[in-house]
């Protein structure tokens, strides 16, 4: 006797195996957006935790740079070099406020002279990522990264014959595996480690000009526009001088 192809027990197998396909089909579909929420909530979270740590770093580099400025001693003078022109690299240097940018056991710089100047940044030094959300998607990739260093020469003290004091935060001339010195034997620190540009500018009352090139003076406003990568615009401060 044969079995016809409508026999109720192979038409309930065939309807039980259907059922699995499909419940395997949502299932796979229920993980995979379960997977991208995760991963999308991850990657939002590690964006905004580099935006913040960024903020940071340019928050109190500003609130330091505000304190140095808001009080000049007496004699205490700016000046503004411009070192290269394409792209533009200057020099900010503050001479006779030893209490600028201070740290450490005993803050204050004996020779006070402050050098500010974006330095070429070395890749071989862990940077900072820039988050995806914040990536200009029409701008050129840079070819060349700068770290806004501070240079200073207690960085290397020694006594008068020569010898590097036991506090000098570099004991050689020559700096050391992580310092080392530029061609005119200056040691950078970074400040901020990783930037596109950064300009500073004096204004001039009398010819009511920000001006990019000065000598040594007392000007009554200092400007920074500081471009941070993947930032579509400059972040601008203005300092006051007392």
């Amino acid at each position: 006797m044969s079995t016809a192809p409508n026999h109720p027990l192979t038409s309930q197998r065939g309807l039980t195996l259907l059922e699995v396909v499909v419940g395997l089909a949502i299932l796979g579909l229920m993980a995979g957006a379960i997977y991208g929420i995760v991963s999308g909530s991850i990657s939002s979270t590690a964006d905004l935790s580099l935006v913040q740590s960024e903020d940071r770093r340019v928050e109190t580099f500003l609130h330091r740079t505000r304190q140095a400025l808001a009080h000049l001693p007496a004699g205490a003078t700016l000046e503004l070099k411009i070192i290269q022109t394409d792209p533009l690299i200057q020099e900010f240097i503050l001479r006779g406020v030893p209490e600028a940018f201070i740290w450490g056991p005993h803050p204050r710089w004996d020779s006070p002279t402050l050098t500010l100047s974006p330095r070429p940044w070395d890749q071989a030094l862990p940077t900072p990522p820039t988050p995806p959300s914040l990536r200009s998607k029409s701008a050129p990739p840079l070819l060349q990264h700068f770290a806004l260093s501070l240079s200073v020469p207690d960085f290397f003290r020694t006594d008068p014959q020569g010898t590097p004091l036991n506090d000098s935060p570099l004991q050689s001339r020559q700096g050391n595996q992580f310092l080392k010195p530029d061609s005119d034997g200056r040691f950078w620190i970074p400040l901020l480690p990783e930037v596109d540009r950064v300009e500073w500018r004096f204004y001039d009352p009398a010819k009511k000009l920000w001006l990019e090139v000065h000598p040594p003076a007392r000007p009554p406003l200092v400007e920074l526009l500081l471009f941070l990568p993947g930032r579509l615009a400059p972040l601008r401060a203005v300092f006051s001088i007392d």
